[in-house]
């Protein structure tokens, strides 16, 4: 028979069974609820980091919207230049089936403005071509003592930001245009020359004196068209050279001699000469504006 327990042990296993009990509770339901709770907190950490990204990408949608506009509007002017009128119908359906056709048709009213005499017309027909950056790369000389000398870096510094430029430009990949080359023999004095070379460059009223100050290689770039070569046979056109006439000539007494005289070809310098003029015109499509959505 058990003795009756005494105040002493009842104490000891009332708190023996409360450690129990709460023991029971911290490790069956207070610890898994913990555990929740920080894989909640990890959680709700990982959303609001995420939703402060994709916030923070959305404050950027307005600046670059007009960032990517503003660019859009600067390499639309520049672009321009490229988009050849020559090439407009190529532009417009992709078919190069009639590309020398129409380049025919813009060239040939020009030549005849000009007035000058065509004896042989090659159109090259469309290709692609990469078109090369210009730039002049220096020559930059280096020896053992001043290599020496550059104890603080100085010169080395000074030659890395001379070559910058060159060096940048070099490595950049070149772009690819459409092309089409065109050769031409002709005869002509120096302000038929001219004045198709104004044409071609769009100018309705252009004179030789105009030409002269500008060059005729300054400014047909601005419509996609490079004078690749000009060859003159007689490069004064006339100027200071002479000419063998033979004529005949009628005495009083009737009677009939051969006279054989010299006679300035063109002294002012506006005789005519033999030319051969290489053309390159070149063609982009037109850049397509963005579509930024709403």
């Amino acid at each position: 028979m058990m003795r009756e327990m005494s105040y002493r042990d009842k104490m000891i296993l009332l708190i023996i069974t409360v450690i129990i009990i709460l023991a029971v509770g911290f490790f069956g339901l207070i610890r898994p609820k913990y555990n929740t709770l920080v894989e909640d907190r990890a959680v709700c950490q990982a959303t609001q980091d995420e939703y402060d990204g994709v916030q923070a990408k959305i404050s950027q949608i307005e600046p670059l919207k007009t960032g990517i506009t503003e660019d859009y509007n600067n390499s639309k002017e520049i672009a321009e230049m490229f988009v050849n009128e020559a090439f407009q119908s190529v532009n417009d359906t992709y078919d190069n089936l009639k590309a020398n056709l129409i380049m025919e048709q813009y060239v040939q009213p020009i030549i005849e403005e000009s007035e000058l005499k065509v004896s042989d017309f090659t159109l090259g027909g469309i290709n692609s071509s990469s078109i090369e950056y210009y730039y002049y790369t220096p020559n930059v000389l280096t020896y053992s003592l001043l290599e020496s000398a550059d104890v603080n870096g100085n010169y080395a510094q000074e030659v890395t930001d001379l070559l910058k430029q060159s060096s940048t430009l070099s490595e950049k990949d070149t772009a690819e245009m459409m092309t089409n080359t065109l050769s031409l023999s002709v005869t002509g004095k120096k302000e038929n020359l001219m004045t198709f070379l104004a044409k071609l460059n769009g100018e309705e009223d252009a004179t030789v004196e105009g030409r002269e100050e500008d060059g005729f290689g300054s400014d047909i770039a601005e419509n996609a068209v490079r004078v690749t070569s000009i060859s003159i046979d007689d490069y004064t056109f006339g100027e200071g050279k002479t000419q063998v006439i033979t004529e005949q000539q009628t005495d009083e007494a009737g009677n009939v001699t051969t006279v054989t005289r010299e006679v300035p070809m063109a002294s002012d310098g506006n005789g005519e000469s033999t030319m051969e003029i290489s053309l390159t015109f070149y063609n982009a499509k037109p850049i397509d504006q963005p579509d930024l959505g709403a």
